[in-house]
């Protein structure tokens, strides 16, 4: 007979949840693709005292409901996501429905966010606010701008995301990477945290140098670091590096609901937004180099320059630069 100590029982009781939520949360596309008829909706979460959906609703569109014991309050939908709040069998129901069916793909997004919003919360009260707060950080990015964005402005905003995920989460964390992402508030650098600061580009693949738009971008006592991306484009069909995706990604890497609606404003303030058209533009990472910006970099400093001169841009040459390059 196997004998199971009490650790061990919690052990594997941890993995059973950890895999009931896994299950119920990470493929809401692929609970879409099933089929649904109109007003079919199927159960979904981690929470057995939370009642949540996905399905789609009388009118055909995906959606994602929300239904418990509540005090309802005015929530605004948007061009993208429409919000409906009924009374239903002596309880209440709130209704997330997709209004563009390409943008699916963000809307599943959106929806695993809204359950994780809910992990370990068992009041149905709470889970109603905290589904509301979660809403809220994404509504900003749900006012389309029509992909208005050029694709130097795309490929510098992957640049900045990438740098984002890859390098500032990891080492300081989402809430203080988020707080440090100045660039979409058009200050002289794209990342400054603690006593160091980083400027990203993203350059074509196959070019050897990068645009410096302003003495300010690498002039500083402080050390500093030139974060270089270069980025080859493909066809729409490749599996590579697209703005959209980055976005998602980051959205759901973020837990707090006040940085998680900063970001989003951050995006926002470049001009993004879950337009289909971005995704025409994919790319593939063929290299990444970070250069160390301190004394004997070639830079032009504000020092250096008469006084009148108030704007000089220049190029700098990659492969005259290895030396500086961080190993």
């Amino acid at each position: 007979r196997t004998k199971y100590t009490i650790s061990s029982l919690c052990r594997m009781s941890q993995k059973m949840l950890n895999m009931m939520k896994q299950y119920n949360s990470q493929d809401i596309y692929g609970i879409f693709s099933e089929g649904f008829e109109q007003g079919f909706f199927k159960r979904v979460g981690a929470v057995p005292e939370l009642n949540t959906y996905v399905g789609k609703d009388d009118k055909s569109r995906y959606a994602f409901k929300f239904k418990g014991q509540y005090v309802p309050t005015r929530i605004f939908g948007s061009e993208v996501i429409s919000v409906e709040q009924y009374e239903e069998d002596s309880s209440y129901s709130l209704l997330f429905s997709l209004e563009r069916e390409e943008l699916l793909e963000r809307f599943c997004t959106f929806c695993q966010d809204l359950l994780s919003s809910v992990d370990g919360i068992a009041n149905q009260a709470e889970g109603y606010r905290a589904i509301c707060n979660r809403y809220a950080s994404w509504k900003r990015l749900f006012k389309p701008n029509h992909g208005d964005m050029t694709e130097p402005e795309i490929m510098g905003l992957i640049g900045e995301m990438l740098f984002l995920k890859n390098e500032m989460i990891p080492v300081y964390g989402t809430d203080k990477a988020i707080d440090s992402w100045m660039g979409p508030e058009k200050t002289n650098k794209d990342f400054s945290v603690d006593n160091v600061w980083y400027e990203v580009k993203a350059v074509s693949a196959g070019k050897d140098s990068v645009h410096i738009s302003s003495i300010e971008q690498l002039d500083s006592d402080a050390i500093g670091y030139l974060a270089v991306y270069k980025l080859e484009k493909m066809s729409p069909g490749y599996d590579g590096v697209k703005l959209s995706s980055l976005a998602n990604e980051i959205m759901t890497l973020v837990s707090n609901d006040f940085y998680k609606e900063m970001f989003a404003g951050k995006l926002m303030s470049y001009g993004f937004d879950w337009s289909s058209d971005y995704d025409n533009f994919v790319y593939s990472q063929s290299s990444f180099a970070k250069y160390v910006v301190s004394e004997g970099f070639p830079r032009i400093s504000r020092s250096s320059i008469a006084l009148p001169i108030v704007k000089v841009q220049y190029e700098l040459i990659l492969s005259n630069i290895d030396k500086y390059k961080q190993s």
